[in-house]
């Protein structure tokens, strides 16, 4: 949002809180009083039809059966022309009923006379009433409930007078609901004038605030454009600077800004072409310099080579499979870049990867595990472009985790970001043992373990390696893309599968 924008926007926010606050004061001291009218309006109406109800004959009707009784319908006459009666713009009742006491429990309520016409809200003799809140011991005295009641039928306001027989007993009561329709209609015109003067007011906020952000905003847009310039990567056009005030200043700065930047990044360009991006990042990172020094740490190793490259590149002119080769590893080092795995270093037609380090990855072996599926599903997809020219190829993957010393590595003159212990040789020697067992990816019982709840897995059984005493139990994940080769027991892409 530019300047000239939120200046708008907080003259016209400033006009719009100060109304908005004035409205709803108003607005809610109308509705108060108006609230407190309507209630007092319906609590009257109930107190009325109390009166002219004969609490002697409204007990003779206790069930439906009775619904057929003189008495019933000289109630339910009663009740309807009083509804009628009060079904007014300036007061609607909705719904008018009598209820009584059971004989056995003085607490609770039936329904005796409901004149409603509707059969679907109509309340039949007899049947029992829940009214919520309110009970049977509350309206020795008529009531007018505080708040409207929403139900599925709409909202609406309750209000009680009890039912008196010819000895004063209370036998029941009189109920009255009526709409908030009313308050609604009332408060209406309020809220539309006050709505109107709120958006006057904005609208004679607009021409104030654009005099004003016109006259600031120029240099604001000037620099923005700049910044937008250089975001962009294009650092060769200098931002004029046109006064010494702050803005002056500010260009200047954008300017020196610009000019390191583009070192930087050329720089960072030409750094990123020999190391791995997460490497790269935290040497630049980094306020000490580059030193030989290694942390131990727990990582995840990926080992990947593609089967049968030497035979392959007997049969190629050279030319042929350099371009493959980086054909192969264009597409490779994109998969674990984006699985944020850290290249290692390439090993002639293979490669090597760690998870876990520079940077801290707990989910380490997922995204090894990730990385190494994408893999094969690349490889398939580059296999579909090569099969026009009969080239087939194939790989194997080895991943393990576990503890290994990770740091630079070599000379003060010469060194590399490595990993190197027991965790790393396991899963080099994994990747060499998929030849030997059929799958296109093995994986340690060290990473299975960590992994198992998130990947479905097919146990390869244990294997000795050279280098270890004790066996280690191997894994490869079930998945679609890659299968095994019955002749050779090596792992094969395969087109469309």
């Amino acid at each position: 949002m530019s300047y000239r924008v939120k200046l708008l926007v907080v003259f016209i926010a400033l006009a719009l809180v100060t109304n908005g606050i004035s409205l709803a004061f108003m607005y809610r001291l109308s509705s108060h009083y108006l609230y407190d009218g309507y209630r007092a309006k319906l609590l009257s109406i109930t107190v009325s039809t109390a009166a002219v109800l004969d609490g002697d004959v409204l007990q003779q009707i206790q069930s439906r059966a009775d619904e057929a009784t003189p008495a019933y319908a000289q109630v339910r006459n009663t009740l309807k022309r009083i509804r009628d009666t009060n079904r007014r713009p300036d007061t609607y009742i909705k719904r008018v009923f009598t209820v009584i006491k059971v004989k056995d429990d003085p607490n609770a309520l039936i329904v005796a006379v409901d004149p409603e016409e509707n059969p679907e809200t109509k309340a039949h003799a007899g049947e029992v009433y829940r009214p919520g809140t309110q009970r049977m011991a509350g309206i020795q005295q008529p009531v007018v409930e505080d708040d409207f009641i929403t139900d599925e039928f709409g909202t609406f306001l309750r209000s009680w007078a009890p039912v008196r027989d010819g000895s004063g007993r209370i036998i029941g009561a009189v109920i009255c609901e009526s709409t908030a329709t009313w308050v609604d209609l009332k408060m209406r015109p309020i809220l539309l004038s006050g709505l109107f003067s709120m958006l006057l007011a904005g609208l004679l906020a607009v021409p104030a605030a654009l005099v004003i952000s016109r006259k600031t905003s120029a240099p604001l847009i000037e620099l923005q454009s700049a910044v937008k310039r250089i975001s962009a990567g294009d650092f060769d056009t200098p931002l004029a600077v046109q006064s010494k005030d702050e803005f002056g200043q500010v260009a200047e700065a954008v300017n020196a800004m610009a000019h390191g930047l583009k070192e930087r990044d050329r720089v960072k360009s030409t750094f990123a072409r020999y190391v791995s991006h997460q490497v790269m990042d935290s040497i630049l990172k980094s306020d000490q310099g580059i030193q030989l020094h290694g942390d131990r740490r727990r990582i995840t190793v990926l080992f990947c080579d593609i089967r049968g490259f030497s035979t392959m590149s007997e049969t190629l002119p050279p030319e042929k499979v350099v371009k493959l080769l980086n054909d192969y590893f264009e597409s490779m080092v994109e998969v674990v870049f984006r699985n944020n795995g850290t290249l290692d270093k390439f090993i002639g037609d293979g490669m090597m990867v760690i998870f876990g380090a520079p940077d801290d990855d707990p989910f380490q072996e997922d995204h090894a595990l990730k990385t190494a599926i994408e893999m094969q599903q690349e490889l398939k997809r580059l296999a579909e472009r090569w099969k026009p020219e009969g080239i087939n190829i194939r790989s194997g993957i080895g991943i393990n985790s576990g503890p290994a010393v990770v740091g630079n590595i070599g000379s003060s003159r010469r060194m590399d970001y490595t990993a190197i212990g027991d965790t790393v040789n396991l899963a080099s020697r994994l990747e060499s043992a998929t030849k030997e067992l059929g799958v296109g990816i093995l994986v340690s019982e060290y990473t299975y373990m960590a992994a198992r709840g998130n990947f479905r897995f097919r146990e390869m059984g244990s294997i000795h390696v050279k280098g270890r005493t004790d066996p280690v139990m191997t894994y490869t994940p079930e998945g679609e893309g890659w299968e095994v080769t019955p002749a050779t027991g090596e792992v094969e892409t395969v087109i469309g599968a």
